[in-house]
C-alpha cells in the first residue's frame, strides 16, 4: 500500500485558497500511484477556535474531497469542523476511491492547553473500519498522548492513521508518541501534520509513519508530498512471532489509589 504524506502548509482560515493547494496535492498523489492521501487536521482551516466562522454547514468539505477522490481515484483522509449543537466537533473523514465515506471520526480529546474544550465538544467512539482488505483506525492529534484510547482497537489492527496541528515546539513530543503507539499497538501508525505559521503558532515538516517494529518507514519524495509504502503481510509475519498485544490483560487494569 503507498500512502501520500501531505505538509500542507495551511492559508489560515482561508478555505478557498486551502482547496487549490489540496487539489494539486491529491493530483500529484493519483499522478505517483498512491492509493491514498492524508491531509492535517482542519484542513482547510487550521486549527481555529473560531467555530462559527469555519464550521461546514452542508457538508462542503465533504463534497469537494469526494469529488476529487472518484476524479483521481484515490482516497483521501482530511479534517474538518461541524456545529449541530452549542460547540462544534473536530472530524477526520476518510473517503474511498469511490468518494464515499469508510470513516468519519470525531476527535475524543480536545486540547484543554489550547483552550479546545471551550469551542470544541470530545467525541465518544473510537474508529476502526475496513479499506481495500485493511483494518485501519482514526485518531486526531492530541488524542496521540492518550495510548488507553488506541489498545481498544482491534487486535487485527493493520494500520492507524492520524492527523494533527502538532507545533514545532513540541516535537520531539511527536515523534516518540508515534512510535511509542506503533510498538505498543503492533501495526503501521502514519502521522500527518501541518507546515507553515498559524494563528501565532509554528509547525515543521514532521509527517512521519511507523513500523510495527517501531522503525521509521523509508520516505519517497515528490513534488510536494512524501510518499510511504507498507506491506500487511509483513506485519502479520511480526505479529505471528511476538505477539505482545494477544497478553494483554484488561481485566485488571484499573485506577487504584495510592496507599497513605
Amino acid at each position: 500500500m503507498k500512502i501520500a504524506m501531505t505538509d500542507l502548509d495551511i492559508v489560515w482560515e482561508d478555505k478557498k485558497a486551502n482547496r487549490e493547494r489540496c487539489r494539486i496535492l491529491i493530483e500529484e498523489a493519483a499522478e505517483k500511484g498512491a492509493d491514498g492521501i492524508l491531509f492535517p487536521e482542519m484542513t482547510l482551516t487550521g486549527f481555529s477556535m473560531a467555530v462559527e466562522k469555519i464550521q461546514d454547514r452542508d457538508r462542503e468539505s465533504i463534497s469537494f474531497f469526494s469529488e476529487l477522490a472518484k476524479r483521481y481515484r484515490i482516497a483521501v483522509g482530511f479534517g474538518y469542523v461541524t456545529a449541530e449543537e452549542e460547540k462544534g466537533k473536530n472530524h477526520f473523514c476518510f473517503l474511498d476511491a469511490q468518494g464515499e465515506i469508510l470513516a468519519d471520526y470525531e476527535k475524543i480529546h480536545p486540547f484543554t492547553y489550547g483552550g479546545e474544550p471551550d469551542v470544541y465538544e470530545g467525541g465518544n467512539t473510537i474508529c476502526a473500519f475496513v479499506w481495500r482488505g485493511l483494518n485501519c483506525g482514526a485518531f486526531i492529534c492530541y488524542d496521540l498522548r492518550f495510548p488507553e484510547v488506541f489498545q481498544q482497537l482491534p487486535l487485527e489492527t493493520d494500520v492507524i492513521f492520524l492527523i494533527a496541528n502538532w507545533p514545532e515546539s513540541r516535537l520531539e513530543h511527536w515523534y516518540t508518541l508515534l512510535k511509542a503507539r506503533a510498538i505498543e499497538m503492533q501495526c503501521y501508525v502514519i502521522g500527518v501534520n501541518r507546515t507553515g505559521e498559524g494563528d501565532g503558532l509554528n509547525y515543521a515538516k514532521s509527517s512521519a509513519a511507523f513500523s510495527p517494529e517501531g522503525e521509521r518507514l523509508k520516505e519517497m519524495w515528490g513534488k510536494e508530498n512524501r510518499y510511504v509504502e507498507f506491506d500487511k503481510n509483513s506485519r502479520l509475519e511480526y505479529v505471528k512471532n511476538f505477539p505482545t498485544r494477544a497478553d494483554r490483560r484488561p481485566e485488571v487494569y484499573t485506577s487504584q489509589s495510592i496507599k497513605k
